[in-house]
């Protein structure tokens, strides 16, 4: 990759220094608070679109070509030639997504003011004229298209798929970390503990459609999964409805049923912009991987078994969003393995018959989030220490999460009896392959 010519900018800043610094100066703080969080200490935007530096003098983007479709970024006096307002208010032309980000659309008194601050550039022939504000006619700059909010910050909530996608050709590379229980001998905090976390990629095939790959490292387990969204309310309308399918294989020596299969449907809706809920009814197969399992059949006597038996299980998740732009969140998540009270039950789960150390009290989790445009990282409480969909189907691992039976210390954090744990996601943007052009751009060329 080229490196961005400090010498373009310094001449850019030179030549083509706004008259009006206050007017900058609004500009500048739009995009502190919008979009400098990604767009900073960048290298050359002619060659990647996110490379764009706005922390620069905003007067060194004049005449730089966006890598995206060969456009300057800014041309003075002519904000509709301008690349960089295009991303921001949408329309023909563009490439990829309105910015920021991830956010809502800049409002329209926000896009007037990049737009002011362009028009207000003099253009290199004139040697200082202006064109006023506005578009380069004289009109207003046109509100950017409306689109609603996805309703989960990530495309999983703790361990639940939510009805969140990541868009086409969109790529996220995310982890998924358990430390050991708090309660344990083994102290701080549960750092010390053994670790449980997987790895995954998921990618966008459509936008409501990706796919995933991810390996755990508890019972080595490979799982394969597709997510479909065909009702979204960032579409406009009313709830959300998808389901997610995977297929895993547990490749560990000491294992039982290493071949499983999950079908979960999701049902979610984002109310008042700042509080989403879901709920999810999963059907979990073979969901016991034991291969010492004894059960007691109402004679008093347990005999060995196969356990064959499957897991259905009802789920719920839920985030706050709090501050102004909705980055921040307050996550919850809890499932809980429905038994049918037969003796023995014909769901398994834990604290049932095949498990009566288990807890009986489902799956718990709660903690916070923070998404930027192309990162998402949370961390939370848990009773659950599994990660992948049909090991973690079946409940959590702790009961009482106040109480920590066999442990005799004076330290207090050996009386909680939960687990600490963090995901962290980042997003890619994947281009199209070259020498496909755009929709807009193909729909202007036919047009000739």
């Amino acid at each position: 990759m080229p490196v961005f010519p400090t010498a373009a900018i310094a001449l850019g800043t030179l030549l083509y220094s706004a008259p009006d610094a206050a007017q900058e100066a609004k500009v500048k703080e739009i995009f502190d608070e919008w979009c400098t969080t990604c767009h900073i200490g960048g290298g050359n935007p002619a060659s990647d679109p996110s490379e764009v530096d706005l922390a620069v003098p905003l007067s060194s983007l004049v005449g730089i070509p966006s890598a995206a479709n060969g456009q300057p970024l800014v041309v003075p006096g002519d904000p509709d030639a301008s690349y960089l307002l295009t991303k921001m208010r949408g329309g023909e032309g563009m490439e990829g997504e309105v910015m920021p980000l991830g956010d809502d659309p800049l409002p329209p008194e926000q896009l007037q003011i990049v737009s002011d601050w362009i028009a207000g550039l003099p253009p290199p022939d004139t040697g200082g004229g202006t064109t006023g504000g506005g578009t380069a006619d004289g009109g207003d700059v046109p509100p950017p298209p409306k689109s609603g909010k996805a309703p989960f910050h990530g495309t999983s909530q703790i361990t639940l798929p939510t009805t969140t996608t990541l868009g086409k050709r969109v790529l996220q590379y995310r982890i998924d970390h358990r430390f050991g229980r708090i309660g344990a001998e083994r102290g701080a905090f549960g750092l010390d503990g053994g670790v449980s976390m997987a790895m995954g990629l998921q990618y966008g095939i459509l936008d409501g459609w990706d796919v995933a790959l991810r390996r755990a490292n508890s019972r080595k387990t490979w799982e394969l999964g597709t997510k479909y969204v065909p009702l979204r309310q960032e579409d406009g309308q009313a709830l959300s409805l998808g389901g997610y399918v995977a297929l895993s294989y547990l490749r560990d020596f000491d294992v039982a049923n290493p071949w499983v299969g999950d079908f979960q449907v999701m049902v979610s809706r984002l109310w008042f912009d700042r509080w989403s809920t879901m709920v999810t009814v999963g059907y979990h197969l073979n969901t016991n991987h034991n291969t010492r399992v004894s059960v007691d059949f109402g004679d008093g006597t347990p005999v060995p078994v196969r356990d064959k038996r499957d897991t259905m299980a009802l789920g719920l998740a839920s985030t706050v969003w709090l501050g102004k732009r909705r980055r921040w969140g307050i996550d919850m998540e809890y499932v809980l393995p429905i038994p049918d009270g037969s003796t023995p039950n014909v769901f398994y789960y834990r604290g049932g018959d095949a498990d009566t150390s288990g807890s009986r009290i489902g799956s718990w989790s709660l903690g916070g989030s923070l998404k930027t445009a192309k990162h998402f990282f949370q961390v939370f409480f848990s009773n659950n220490r599994e990660i992948a969909t049909n090991l973690s189907a079946p409940g959590g691992q702790s009961g009482n999460p106040f109480a920590t039976e066999g442990v005799d210390s004076n330290n207090p954090f050996h009386k909680f009896n939960f687990f600490l744990g963090f995901n962290l996601g980042r997003k890619f943007n994947i281009k199209a392959p070259k020498g496909r052009k755009s929709k807009s751009s193909a729909t202007a060329e036919v047009g000739k």
